[in-house]
Parts: structure tokens; C-alpha cells; sequence
């Protein structure tokens, strides 16, 4: 026979429906609420009496709240006359609010319920699908509607999240960065979205700690008129993204040992180091209007880097990245990773027989074995885009 602690496990799943339902507005028809059990009596009479008893006095009508029996009087010849749970119900909120413990907790997932529709009705849809997020969030609700009422004010604030305005430590929006998104893009309006970026501060207007760019100028004319002091340095991919361009070209390099090496070249810039954040280039919208050259290994990271680039600039070329490349310098190769990849979409075919031939041999080329004397000779034969597109 069901037991008070079984049916107060019952009653958190019965919970979480009523919270559903109430938030669907139809939590006045939820009640009474039946609680499912079974009937199985057991066939030694004492056992039997004794689950019974502790059935009713856990129950409403000696406590004052909880579930409700309605019994029924049973003959049977094992157990002679008695009264035996016949059903077993929560007939109001509160008796099922005061079992679980939730009374002061459902009264905070109101409160913020009703805040947040009255406020911004664009989050009512959010509220049914999040329930358990929205009452996680409901004690920090007073920073959270600050925070979007800022946004919604003064979009795209370009400052630091610590800079702003409100009265929330300053770790409050970086701490609450998963929720404010979901709210950010319901509430906002599309000019305060940067939509096809996932980085936070990026996707709303905030300044960050930048990641730095590795640049040497290869050429001394350009580093003059541009102002800066020497011709290797490090920029925030912020400063990057407004140099003032005039008839330039960039070159990419994996390696900075090799960015350091290239020989000098005209009316061009270098950039290094970057691995996979070779895509963060992709802010700097400048870059769109003029050639790149990319210099990676030879190997199905490389070629994966390549493609990431070029989806972002297709006027992207590579060098000393193509099957010659791999065939010439063959003695030096090395062993790849060992990972079976899929072809990235944007090779040429020549990378692209370049990339079959590492991911079926597992090879790699890696840009520093290639001796300086031939980096040399392939840069000087009209190997880099001569004037800028």
C-alpha cells in the first residue's frame, strides 16, 4: 500500500506539472489532483492495519494539509471489516504547496513571473519553456530586469560589463551570461544584435579583454603611414578591425617563427600565430577588400584552417600548400594527427588533392621543416598577389 514518503516523491513530479499548468494559465482547473497508486493490500493483517494507520495520519485530515483519502469500508475474510484508501487526491495548491516545502519558493516564481510578463511581455513564450531556469534566476531578478532595461535603453553601450551603470557587482552579467542571451535576443531590437555572432560581447555591443594579434610590417612604407613605432607588435583585435587601409595586402602565417622569416614584401602586412582564431579576423571587415595570402602546414588542420578563412574571405589564396608543395619537400614529412577528417568546402582543387593525400597517408608538412633558402625563392617568384585587388 502507497505510503506517505511515496506519496510525497509523487507529489514533486505533481509539482512541477502544476507549475507548468499555472504558467499556461490553467492552473485553476488543476486541482483537485489526483495522486496515482495501487490498491495492493497486504495479506498479513497487522502489516496491512499498521500501513493504513500511518497512510491517515500522515494525510490532511490529521495534519491539516497534504493529500486528501477518501476510504472505503472493505470486507474480506483475511482482513474482517476495515477502511482502506480508496483515493488519495491534493485538493488545493496549498495542500500540495505545504507537503513539498515549495510555498515560498512558488510565491518567488510568481512574483517574477508576473514582473517579467508585465515588463516585457516578449519573454512569455521563454517563461513556459524555462520554468526551472526562471525560479533558479528568481532571487537575482532585480539585477537581471536592470541589466535588460540598460540594454534596452542604451544598446550597444561599448563599454566594459563592469562599466556599466547599475547597481550589480561586477560580475553579475558575465556570471549570467547564458540567461541575459536568451532574454537579449527576445526583447532587443535587431539593430542591438550582432546575430550571426556567438560571442556575448561581440553579439551585444560590450568591450572585453580582446584577443591580441601577432602583426609584422613587411613593408617600412606601410608602417610609416600607419604610424606605428616598430614593425613587430601585438594588437586588440579591435585596433585591428580600424586601421586606416590604403592599397595594402596581408599575409596569414601559422607559425611566427616563419612570420618573423618572410622576406620583406611591398605594401604588405603580416599576421600570426593564430590557429583557429584565424575566423576572429572575420570582424575586421576591411579585409574583404583586399588579397590575403595564407601560409599553413600541410596537413588536415591546416587545410581545415584554410577553409575556415576563406569562407570568411574568398579571395583568400594559399601558399606553398598545394600538392607540389607536399610532392617537393615529401622527405620531410612527419606523421599527421591519425584523425580521418571530411573535406572542407573551400579548397581549391589543387588543396584540395593536397588534403586527400594527408588524410588517406596521415601526413603533415609542417611550414618550419621547409628550408629558409626555398621560402625565399617561392616568395620572390611572383608567388604573392602583386597589387592589391
Amino acid at each position: 500500500m502507497v505510503q506517505p514518503e511515496d506519496i510525497r516523491k509523487k507529489a514533486e513530479n505533481i509539482y512541477a506539472d502544476f507549475l507548468r499548468a499555472w504558467v499556461a494559465n490553467t492552473g485553476v482547473s488543476f486541482f483537485p489532483r489526483l495522486v496515482p497508486t495501487e490498491r495492493n493490500l497486504s495479506d498479513d493483517v497487522a502489516d496491512a492495519i499498521r500501513s493504513v494507520r500511518a497512510l491517515r495520519d500522515g494525510s490532511k485530515e490529521v495534519i491539516g494539509y497534504g493529500y486528501t483519502v477518501e476510504w472505503r469500508d472493505v470486507n474480506s475474510r483475511s482482513l474482517g471489516r476495515n477502511r482502506f484508501p480508496q483515493r488519495i487526491t491534493f485538493e488545493t495548491r496549498d495542500d500540495l504547496l505545504r507537503l513539498v516545502g515549495k510555498q515560498r519558493e512558488f510565491q518567488k516564481f510568481s512574483d517574477a513571473v508576473d514582473r517579467l510578463r508585465r515588463e516585457f511581455p516578449a519573454l512569455t513564450q521563454w517563461i513556459a519553456s524555462n520554468v526551472r531556469t526562471l525560479i533558479e534566476a528568481a532571487d537575482q531578478l532585480d539585477g537581471l530586469l536592470a541589466v535588460i532595461r540598460h540594454f534596452v535603453d542604451h544598446p550597444r553601450p561599448d563599454c566594459f560589463a563592469r562599466e556599466l551603470p547599475l547597481d550589480v557587482d561586477t560580475k553579475f552579467v558575465e556570471r549570467n551570461r547564458c540567461l541575459l542571451q536568451q532574454w537579449f535576443d527576445l526583447v532587443l531590437p535587431p539593430h542591438a544584435i550582432q546575430a550571426d555572432e556567438t560571442h556575448f560581447e561581440r553579439r551585444y555591443g560590450l568591450r572585453y579583454v580582446e584577443p591580441q594579434v601577432f602583426v609584422r610590417f613587411l613593408s617600412a612604407e606601410v608602417q610609416r603611414e600607419m604610424g606605428f613605432p616598430c614593425p613587430i607588435l601585438s594588437l586588440p583585435l579591435h585596433t585591428l578591425s580600424h586601421l586606416p587601409v590604403v592599397n595594402l595586402r596581408v599575409l596569414i602565417v601559422e607559425n611566427k617563427v616563419n612570420l618573423l622569416t618572410v622576406p620583406p614584401l611591398a605594401r604588405t602586412i603580416a599576421f600570426g600565430g593564430m590557429g583557429n582564431g584565424v575566423t576572429l579576423l572575420g570582424n575586421a571587415l576591411w579585409l574583404a577588400q583586399i588579397p590575403i595570402t595564407y601560409w599553413g602546414d600541410v596537413d588536415v588542420e591546416g587545410f581545415e584552417i584554410l577553409s575556415r578563412l576563406r569562407a570568411y574571405f574568398p579571395q583568400t589564396r594559399s601558399i606553398l600548400m598545394g600538392e607540389s608543395a607536399l610532392h617537393r619537400w615529401q622527405h620531410l614529412t612527419g606523421a599527421g594527427t591519425g584523425r580521418n577528417r571530411e573535406k572542407p568546402p573551400h579548397l581549391t582543387a589543387d588543396e584540395s588533392a593536397a588534403f586527400d593525400a594527408c588524410n588517406v597517408g596521415n601526413l603533415r608538412l609542417e611550414q618550419e621543416r621547409i628550408p629558409q633558402l626555398d621560402v625565399y625563392q617561392v616568395f620572390h617568384t611572383n608567388q604573392m598577389p602583386q597589387r592589391p585587388v
